[in-house]
């Protein structure tokens, strides 16, 4: 601002310039005096909380009750992660209500309204509800960005009020604007209504204060009561030396009468200045009539820029009449003149103009004495914009619902939808009905409320917000998985969030699924490497142990030998499931119908039932015969019914089912028991994964393999009533 160096200008202004060293702060809000009215002008937001920070941490840390008044939520969020990165007792302030945020504009305004008398009344409320607490006074801040233009003359006459009354009162005042949205004049304005005025631009900091006298800490007034009708009424000084105060008044009239001419004057140069230099063309018309009634238009006065969207000079258009020197435009305008001129009113329109290649908006307004004027404007170029706007709200609006991500427009504080695409619908369940004007909590998506947060953070933050992995819930309660993107955008002035969610559940299933294969893979070729050089030396062992057994020298300990040939038979079925996980085992595929190899099992099936007082229900459909191993099949058959026999209670049943469904042949096994825990069944098939006390993990295992070599697939259904395991062969 040129009038920080200009000291003549300081000095018409009362005002002394200063400049804090180092371009720094000066850190003295510590010890400002009560009654202080600063104002702070700034250029970035992060210039005004390199001042509000520390000006309110003097407060909190002064024992002063600390008001901070702001209309923006973002600016709010911003201001308080700042004070708690910079104060390390802010929660214990914050819980005690030492510091509270409020509205500026229902500081301010009521009913869209400036009250200035509500204003003062919070103020003084304030101050009296602090000092009953046991604080010493009063500190606010005020972020004024509410502020219109309406009501500026208003507020800085209360501005210069509160600075006078506020000095007899425990009072710290600092109000902020931002000073790309003050004119010169409204700069002047608040450094004559402020005691000290700061200019905060990139980090460099000027003051500019008062040349007044200040007032020292001890200088306030705190026994001064808190006033009722606060400083609203007029101030009337008494009449004295009345003859002086006429005489003033004469000369002051006599000033007036000699400035009216120059006035007059100045008045018409001002006027010819703007009327030659304003953009919009502008054309002045005599109304008259011709010989055969009908209403002519002959020019008046044109200024240049009329003439250059015409094409014309100016002296060739004044003097003549509309209809012959611009017969493309009269045709347009005809009908709306003659309304213009009969109806004496004002009417806007667009139109084209082929000869100019321009659009054009018109108004005609009737003017006093028979005229009318002709105010034009060249929007061409505004309508390409908005076309290349149409057409880009468009483009955004199919790439937004024809995404074969899934998207949604939601607030940025609240996270309530304002639209979601069809992909979002149509992979959550939910409808645009269902989910527009709601948050993400109302329809309970988000798996963890901590994502919400760690999202909020991070944008406030700046934190760039891609590829964010996240689980999420659908409207049936299925829990699915994205990858989640996120950009602020401004939407009316609200600001809000873009969000893209790739869902990668399926990417995570077969990533599971091939850990799993490879896992299988791998201990199939340790079991190909080292289970056939393992049984060679066992069965020496046991038939070693067989001949000693029979020996008359060992017939008292036949115990320990029977023991050890069962050991080493356990170890040989092991040995036996763990060489079935082996990939390179060849099937001996022949024609067969798995109802007969369930058939030719079903009385061993029914003894190991029956031996614990539980039974076997066959229910076997009409399938076709495939191409299977029997010894296989058999396997899996018997890994699967012994499996449900051990998982059911005593008079219990186990099903077992064969069907046709889809072009597959199904094989179900079905038990009552209490079903496999959450946490188990998305391991189930893993080597060695077991909840039984004496079991090797290796059952459910050497299924899987045996239905993979058979290209068929495992699916497992259970619940608290049960589980169902069905092997689906391809027909």
């Amino acid at each position: 601002m040129l009038f920080l160096n200009n000291d003549e200008r300081n000095r018409t202004y009362g005002l002394v310039s200063s400049s804090a060293s180092g371009g720094k702060m000066p850190d003295n809000f510590r010890h400002l005096h009560w009654g202080s009215h600063i104002c702070l002008l700034y250029q970035q937001k992060q210039d005004l909380l390199n001042i509000l920070v520390p000006y309110i941490q003097a407060g909190l840390e002064n024992h002063e009750f600390c008001i901070c008044l702001t209309s923006e939520s973002l600016f709010l969020q911003q201001t308080q992660m700042a004070l708690k990165k910079a104060v390390p007792e802010f929660e214990q302030y914050s819980q005690r209500g030492q510091l509270v945020f409020l509205s500026s504009k229902e500081w301010y305004l009521g009913k869209g309204k400036l009250r200035l008398d509500d204003a003062a009344h919070h103020c003084f409320t304030y101050l009296n509800q602090a000092l009953a607490r046991g604080y010493k006074g009063l500190r606010i801040s005020s972020h004024n960005t509410w502020m219109q233009t309406k009501y500026w003359n208003d507020f800085q006459n209360y501005e210069t009020r509160f600075d006078k009354i506020i000095q007899d009162y425990k009072i710290i005042a600092m109000c902020s604007y931002a000073l790309d949205a003050c004119s010169a004049a409204e700069v002047v304005d608040l450094c004559r209504t402020h005691q000290c005025t700061y200019f905060n631009c990139s980090g460099a900091t000027q003051a500019i204060e008062r040349n007044e006298v200040q007032k020292s800490p001890t200088d306030s007034s705190p026994e001064s009561p808190i006033p009722t009708h606060y400083f609203f009424d007029q101030e009337v000084a008494e009449p004295k030396q009345t003859w002086h105060i006429l005489n003033e008044m004469l000369q002051a009239e006599m000033r007036r009468h000699s400035q009216t001419e120059e006035a007059l004057h100045l008045s018409d140069h001002r006027y010819r200045s703007l009327f030659n230099t304003i953009d919009e063309g502008f054309c002045l018309y005599k109304i008259s009539r011709s010989d055969k009634g009908h209403p002519e238009y002959q020019c008046l006065d044109v200024n240049p820029a009329f003439a250059n969207l015409v094409g014309h000079q100016q002296g060739v258009l004044i003097g003549q009449k509309l209809e012959k020197a611009l017969p493309e435009l009269y045709e347009k305008l005809n009908k709306y003149l003659d309304k213009v001129a009969s109806a004496r009113t004002s009417v806007h329109i667009e139109t084209y103009i082929e000869s100019w290649q321009k659009t054009i908006a018109i108004c005609i307004i009737y003017l006093e004495l028979g005229q009318i004027a002709l105010i034009t404007k060249d929007i061409t170029e505004q309508k390409k914009a908005q076309e290349s706007l149409r057409l880009s709200e468009e483009k955004f609006y199919r790439a937004f619902h024809c995404s074969p991500s899934i998207m949604a427009i939601t607030t940025l504080e609240d996270w309530i939808y304002l639209d979601v695409n069809e992909m979002f619908c149509s992979q959550t369940g939910y409808s645009r009905e269902e989910v527009i004007g709601k948050s993400c909590k109302d329809i309970n998506l988000w798996c963890r409320d901590e994502d919400l947060q760690a999202i909020r953070d991070m944008i406030l933050r700046g934190i760039p917000i891609q590829n964010y992995e996240t689980p999420f819930l659908t409207r049936n309660g299925e829990s699915r998985t994205g990858l989640m993107s996120s950009e602020v955008i401004t939407i009316n002035g609200l600001p809000c969030l873009l969000n893209s969610i790739i869902d990668i559940s399926q990417r995570v299933q077969m990533q599971e699924e091939l850990a799993r294969l490879d896992c299988l893979h791998l201990i199939g070729q340790m079991a190909a490497s080292i289970s056939h050089e393992t049984r060679n030396p066992m069965t020496t062992v046991r038939g070693f142990l067989q001949i000693l057994k029979n020996k008359p020298e060992y017939r008292k300990d036949e115990e320990y030998f029977n023991l050890m040939i069962d050991e080493l038979d356990r170890a040989d079925s092991i040995i036996s499931e763990f060489l079935s996980l082996a990939p390179n085992i060849k099937l001996q595929l022949e024609p067969g119908n798995i109802n007969h190899i369930i058939e030719s099992l079903s009385v061993l099936m029914q003894a190991d039932a029956l031996a614990h007082d539980k039974f076997i229900e066959l229910q076997l459909g009409d399938i076709p015969d495939q191409l299977l191993d029997p010894k296989e099949i058999r396997q899996l058959l018997l890994n699967l019914v012994r499996n449900a026999i051990d998982a059911i209670e005593p008079q219990q049943t186990v099903s077992i089912k064969t069907y046709t469904q889809d072009g597959h042949i199904v094989l179900e096994v079905k038990d009552q028991g209490c079903g496999i825990p959450a946490e188990v069944l998305d391991k189930v098939g893993t080597p060695f994964l077991t909840t039984k006390e004496h079991g090797t993990g290796l059952g459910l295992s050497v299924c899987f393999s045996i239905a993979d070599r058979h290209n068929a697939q495992i699916h497992i259904d259970s619940s608290s009533s049960g589980t169902t395991f069905f092997v689906c062969f391809k027909q």
